[in-house]
């Protein structure tokens, strides 16, 4: 998973939670690239289906984000 940002926000947190079946959550923490602040990303893929809803979690400071999103697998995409 990879968030690309607009402006480096100094010591900023990022963490993605997905909504699994079963009242699951899959947990991705992104951490900054090597060689470009300016993009955060997992360690691994989320993990299969990858059509899910999530939340990304944003940190910096004192402050906290929450944002929610949904991801959709491209029509005809086969496994």
């Amino acid at each position: 998973m990879r968030l690309r940002v607009s402006r480096h926000a100094e010591g900023m947190r990022a963490r993605v939670d997905i909504a699994r079946g079963g009242g699951q959550v899959e947990t991705l923490e992104l951490r900054p690239a090597a060689g470009n602040h300016h993009r955060l990303e997992s360690a691994v893929a989320p993990a299969e289906p990858h059509a899910f809803d999530a939340k990304l979690w944003l940190v910096a400071g004192s402050d906290t984000e929450e944002l929610s999103f949904s991801m959709i697998e491209p029509q005809g995409h086969q496994h």
